[in-house]
């Protein structure tokens, strides 16, 4: 496996450090077992990044009533896309707000 790929063990453990971070935060159940989870730790990060692993965490826990890390290994992809679409359509509404604006003025 070439050095580019490799995701550094302590990233994965604080990838798995977080999820577990906030599910105590919330109260829910934080007995995974970060251990056997490393795997997908790993390729979560290969796919999104450290930083864009931390940041899918985040939406997940706010729009999550029952946050749980085998949903969200199974699902980020749809996590990823949900969070890509509401800053979309954030962007547009801010545009569209701006327009309205001008054209007010005018």
């Amino acid at each position: 496996m070439s050095e580019v790929n490799k995701v550094k063990p302590q990233d994965k453990h604080a990838l798995l450090g977080e999820f577990k971070k906030r599910l105590r935060e919330k109260n829910l159940d934080d007995t995974m077992n970060i251990y056997a989870e490393q795997h997908a730790a790993d390729a979560l990060i290969k796919s999104y990044t450290l930083k864009g692993c931390y940041e899918l965490i985040e939406y997940y826990f706010n729009v999550s009533l029952t946050p749980s890390w085998t949903w969200f290994k199974n699902n980020a992809d749809k996590i990823n896309r949900a969070k890509r679409a509401k800053e979309e359509d954030k962007r547009v509404r801010a545009m569209l707000k701006q327009q309205a604006r001008d054209w007010l003025r005018d």
